[in-house]
């Protein structure tokens, strides 16, 4: 049997889940936290042999940083991060971090069992149409531009819009729109989120070892 220790801000979710491997005997829970801290501190008193983290909680220790926190204190301890927004960069950063998986929130019971059931053998799940494979690190994504292409999307991540991009650069908002598009494209990416997203990618894995809580 696989102990599992859950952890998302919303208790119901961790309710439902232990309710629904109650049909799965090869799992069993065994604690859940609603913060990063609380996680911690659980990991401390009992024992487990998997994580399955929810990636976007309040307060300032989530996301990346728990992961990486995670895998350095806890490193025999695998994670799967579920997640309601899901994207092939956002799973980039996870597994960067050192998730062992990511699957959606959305996903059927079925398929979340097979994810952890992957994961907590030693193997690495990520759900069918988020495969970030395909993601490549920023410098790489810019070199596909053209030259005009290149300076808007750097103006977009300084944190202009397109009509401010259209001013500076003396062009209609229609050029920079077709612009930005193209670019978009040319980068494997379909949006300003995933664009911010690729520019924050850590730009190596975090690797297990020693460190204090923050």
């Amino acid at each position: 049997m696989w102990r599992l220790v859950i952890c998302d801000d919303h208790p119901l979710v961790a309710r439902a889940l232990e309710a629904a491997l109650e049909d799965f005997p090869e799992f069993r829970v065994v604690g859940s936290a609603v913060s990063g801290h609380a996680l911690i501190d659980l990991l401390r008193h009992v024992d487990c042999d998997l994580i399955v983290l929810d990636y976007a909680m309040p307060g300032e220790f989530d996301g990346v940083a728990l992961i990486a926190y995670l895998r350095r204190v806890f490193p025999a301890i695998p994670i799967l991060v579920l997640s309601g927004q899901a994207s092939p960069a956002l799973v980039q950063r996870c597994l960067r971090a050192g998730a062992a998986g990511f699957a959606r929130k959305s996903q059927n019971i079925p398929l979340l069992i097979q994810a952890m059931s992957r994961v907590v053998r030693g193997m690495s799940h990520v759900d069918n149409g988020l495969s970030a494979d395909a993601i490549v690190p920023l410098d790489e994504a810019l070199a596909r531009l053209s030259v005009r292409e290149m300076a808007v999307i750097r103006l977009l991540l300084s944190g202009s819009t397109v009509s401010g991009i259209a001013d500076k650069l003396h062009k209609s908002i229609k050029t920079i729109s077709t612009q930005k598009q193209s670019a978009f494209r040319k980068m494997g990416i379909k949006n300003d989120v995933q664009l911010y997203q690729l520019a924050h990618l850590p730009a190596e894995p975090v690797r297990s070892g020693s460190g204090a809580e923050p």
